[in-house]
């Protein structure tokens, strides 16, 4: 075994480099960890419970 291969190294580079990018466009607020509101399908309006609730 020699160890380090090339392939390895790049892998852990491409990785390290991928981290970096998400990492970085959070902080610019390019990107978001939440995920989106949910809308009710019948009426449009956003859920904020279990149920949408304006249609009952």
């Amino acid at each position: 075994m020699n160890g380090l291969t090339p392939q390895i190294a790049a892998l852990i580079a491409t990785t390290g480099v991928a981290a970096w990018m998400v990492v970085a466009g959070v902080h610019k607020s390019a990107l978001e960890w939440r995920r989106p509101r949910r809308r009710c399908p019948s009426c449009g309006k956003h859920i904020d419970g279990r149920t949408c609730g304006h249609h009952q």
